[in-house]
Formats: structure tokens, C-alpha cells, sequence
């Protein structure tokens, strides 16, 4: 086949796998709809029926929601579904996927751009599950990140910066901020190689960078403005030390993104195994950066080793990333560590194609089979065992409490619910907003409060309640909890009020 034609095909088969991945998630266990996924589904609804637009998550002090803009033209017709919500986070990471591509053909070159585009659509471990979750800020974070390193690799190479080239740059670095604080322990490091080759270039560099980087949060600087600076207030930490945070990523953090521990700790391939693994990935993101290096004269040459050097310690200054169970702060030196692999992989293709005494198409054919059968490799060891230790592959239907729940609220007449967060949000977004929610009981996390309130006006009576099992503390229902019909449904206990019908 013309080589355009195996490039093309190649592509679609890495887009098939990611997808089937995908689907055995969304079909499995992992398939479930929590509250922070209704969340992001509901926030989305709000923005064209409510006129609701949000500049950060509500009851946070930060997180942008972008995604609720971006989705909302979708999902007003999607009729709650999981599929349509969950699918649209997938396609944000398909669009980070080429944006890392696009950084990596800026680095190195078009055959290491199309492995670490592969590598970040065919994602490790707890990245792949991530990919799945219709988390805000986590996608999206990804994609801005990746294009941060493509602009600044731009500039950093530019022997005079263009003020256009520098604005995209901080706009990307301030837009990255914005999604999430914790963006900035890469973006720091990215965006310092270009500051450091063009420290003299005021007018050029740092003004127009500086100046983007500050429009970019005019909407979060406003917000802060007007309700009295919550985001420098001081908050709880969970508790730890910058030490604790560092173990906790090497140990804990990155074996699971990596697909080699499982979310509640074990080594897929056993330990020692596992290990060794482990220690073959570090190696070769070694290898890679070295190959960068030493690859040119390009100042964009040291943008992925100084991300990496600088990111884990970087994260460890933040209290909030001591959580590691299920690897999602993987998700800050993905692109990095992809670009690098890519660059390992890529420099051993070259390696393969020079050796060739065949021809110049049958060295671009050993060189081919180098990238795919290291795009191969990583889905073997770091996706699928991964996945079959998780029961990823066996169907299950993770949301049939919530179709149990609401068809039995139609039934009775009830179309207001208190309850815990995790259970209350996910029956508003999957009723398309016909059954209204609040929340009760712990985590008091009032997301909507306009739901909050048509819940908290409406006649005890009328409202139902919906916990997990156990026994509720009393205080958190409207009525004495013995005037409530109990029913279990899937594995959560509804609480029908008096005047449930039937």
C-alpha cells in the first residue's frame, strides 16, 4: 500500500483500539456515574436552561468549568444520557492526544509525534479509566498543557520571540492556571526555558506573555474580586508532609497511572515484576530526554527534561495531591513522559532504518514496525493487564440503580430527593432534571443552589430521601425517619415520604 495510505490506516487503528478500550470501561463497572461526573452534566444543563455561567466549580475556590460551555449545545438534547456525557470528556482527550502530537513533531519529528500522540490517546492504567470520567478540568487541563508545550517550543526557538508566538504562550500557561492550580508545576517548568533563552526581550516576550496570562484569568480574578478573595483565604489540608507527598507519588502515584499497581495497591504483574517494569519505563524516559538533548542545538530541546526533573517535587508543594489511589495527578507529566518515550522509540527506529542495507522503503518499513509494535508493547503491559486485574472487561450494568430509582419516583408521584451527594446529583442529571435534588447529610456539598432551595421549599411530605445502606442520622431528614417507606433498589435505600402514591 502508498505509504500516505498505511499512515492513514495506522492512525484508525490506534483511534479503534482507544475506542474499544473505552467501551469495555463505559460498559463495566467503571461505566458508573458518580456525583462529580452529574456534576459536570448538570453545570452543563444550567448554562442554557438556567442562564447559569459559572467561573469556577461552585463550592470551590477554584477549577474552571469551561467544559460546562463547550458541552452544554449537547447535552440540553442528550436526555440525561451517561453515554453522550461520558463520550464528550473521551473526545477531550482525543484532543490532547493531538495536541501532544503536535508538540512532539515540533521536538523531534513526525514519526516520534505519532507515537506520543498514540501513547496519550492509548492511555496507561488509571489514565484510561480518568479518560472515562466526566471529570472537569482533568481532559481539558491535558490538552492546554500539551498546547503550552508546543507554543513555547515555538518561541524558545525563535531567535527574536514574535509577540504573537509570546502571547499564545502565557495565554495558554494563564488558561492552564485558570482549569486548574495544579497545572502550574508543569507549566512553570515549560514556560521558564522560553523565559530564560528571552530574559531581555521586554516588549517582545514578557509584556505580551504576561499580559495574555492575566487575560486569561480576568474571569477567576473578577469572581475573586467580587466575593472577597476566597482563593487566598486559607483552607484545610488533608493531613502529610512534603515527604509523605514525594514517597506517595514515586511509590504510589505513578505505578498506577502507569497501569502496574491496581487502584486498591496490588502490582498487576506482582511486585518484583512490576518493579523491574517500572524501572524499564523510568529508564527509557531517561533514555529519551537524553535524546532530546543531545538530539540539537534547539533551546526547546530541554522543555521536556526540565518538566520532568521539576514536576515531582513541584506537586509535592501542594497539599491536596497526597491523594494517589487512583492516579489521576498521573495526568501532569503524561505529555512528558510520552514525548520522551516517543523520543526513545523514535531514536531506536532510526537506529533500525540505518542499519538497513535494503532500501530506502524497506528501512521506512523496519522502522514502522519499531513504533507500532512500541505502541503495541505499551498497550500489552501498561493497558490490558491493567483492565483484567479491574474486571474492565466484564459487563455490568453500574447505573441500574439509578434507572430503578427514578422509574420508581414516576411511579409514586415524587419528584423531589434529599440524600447523600454521591447518589442525589447522578438521579437529577439521568431525569434530565425532572426529579430535583438537594443534598443532605455528609459531604454538605451544595453544588446547584437553586435546586437546593426547590427542594428545601417543597413540603416535607412531598420530598423523598436517598442514602446508602446503614443508618442515616436522623437529623438529616425532614421528617421523623420512621414516617418514611423504606425500599431497597440496587444497593441504595429510598425513602418514600407520606405522600408517596401506592
Amino acid at each position: 500500500a502508498p505509504p500516505h495510505l498505511r499512515k492513514v490506516a495506522l492512525a484508525a487503528l490506534v483511534g479503534a483500539v482507544g475506542l474499544a478500550l473505552r467501551v469495555f470501561l463505559l460498559r463495566s463497572g467503571f461505566g458508573d456515574l458518580n456525583g462529580d461526573e452529574a456534576y459536570a452534566g448538570l453545570q452543563s444543563l444550567g448554562v442554557l436552561r438556567d442562564g447559569r455561567f459559572p467561573v469556577v466549580i461552585d463550592g470551590n475556590v477554584y477549577s474552571a468549568v469551561i467544559e460546562a460551555y463547550l458541552f452544554s449545545p449537547v447535552l440540553v438534547f442528550a436526555g440525561g444520557s451517561v453515554v453522550v456525557l461520558k463520550m464528550l470528556f473521551v473526545g477531550m482527550w482525543g484532543v490532547a492526544a493531538v495536541a501532544t502530537r503536535g508538540a512532539a513533531r515540533r521536538l523531534i519529528d513526525r514519526r516520534a509525534a505519532a507515537l506520543a500522540g498514540a501513547l496519550i490517546w492509548l492511555a496507561p492504567g488509571a489514565m484510561m479509566v480518568l479518560s472515562t470520567r466526566a471529570y472537569v478540568c482533568y481532559g481539558l487541563g491535558l490538552a492546554v498543557a500539551a498546547g503550552t508545550v508546543w507554543a513555547t517550543a515555538v518561541v524558545a526557538d525563535q531567535p527574536t520571540p514574535a509577540p504573537r508566538a509570546s502571547a499564545a504562550v502565557g495565554f495558554l500557561a494563564g488558561l492552564g492556571f485558570y482549569i486548574h492550580p495544579m497545572f502550574i508545576t508543569v507549566l512553570i517548568p515549560v514556560v521558564s526555558v522560553a523565559a530564560l533563552v528571552h530574559r531581555r526581550q521586554l516588549r517582545r516576550w514578557w509584556l505580551p506573555a504576561v499580559a495574555a496570562a492575566f487575560a486569561a484569568n480576568v474571569p477567576f480574578i473578577g469572581w475573586n474580586a467580587a466575593n472577597g478573595w476566597p482563593s487566598l483565604q486559607s483552607q484545610l489540608y488533608p493531613p502529610g508532609s512534603y515527604l509523605d507527598r514525594l514517597t506517595g507519588f514515586i511509590t504510589g502515584l505513578l505505578p498506577r497511572g502507569f497501569g502496574l499497581r491496581t487502584f486498591d495497591g496490588r502490582w498487576a504483574f506482582g511486585k518484583p515484576l512490576g518493579v523491574l517494569i517500572y524501572a524499564v519505563i523510568i529508564g527509557a524516559v531517561v533514555y529519551g530526554c537524553v535524546v532530546l538533548v543531545r538530539g540539537g542545538r534547539r533551546p526547546s530541546r530541554w522543555i521536556v527534561p526540565v518538566a520532568l526533573i521539576s514536576c515531582l517535587p513541584l506537586m509535592a508543594m501542594l497539599p491536596h495531591l497526597i491523594y494517589v489511589l487512583d492516579g489521576r495527578y498521573t495526568i501532569l507529566p503524561l505529555p512528558f513522559v510520552a514525548i520522551a518515550l516517543s523520543a526513545a522509540v523514535a531514536h531506536v527506529a532510526r537506529l533500525a532504518e540505518g542499519s538497513s542495507r535494503e532500501g530506502s522503503a524497506r528501512a521506512e518499513r523496519r522502522a514502522t514496525v519499531v513504533l507500532v509494535g512500541a505502541a503495541a508493547l505499551w498497550v500489552a503491559v501498561t493497558v490490558v493487564p491493567f483492565m483484567q486485574r479491574q474486571q474492565a472487561f466484564d459487563r455490568v450494568d453500574a447505573n441500574a440503580w439509578q434507572r430503578a430509582v427514578i422509574n420508581r419516583l414516576d411511579e409514586v408521584g415524587i419528584d423531589r430527593v434529599a440524600g447523600a451527594y454521591w447518589l442525589v446529583l447522578p438521579i437529577e442529571y439521568r431525569s434530565d432534571q425532572a426529579i430535583r435534588t438537594a443534598v443532605a447529610g455528609n459531604p454538605y456539598v451544595i453544588r446547584f443552589p437553586l435546586s437546593q432551595r426547590l427542594v428545601e421549599q417543597t413540603p416535607p411530605e412531598q420530598v423523598a430521601f436517598l442514602f446508602a445502606p446503614g443508618t442515616p442520622d436522623p437529623v438529616w431528614f425532614y421528617l421523623p425517619v420512621d414516617e418514611y417507606r423504606q425500599e431497597d433498589l440496587g444497593g441504595v435505600i429510598l425513602y418514600l415520604p407520606p405522600a408517596a402514591e401506592g
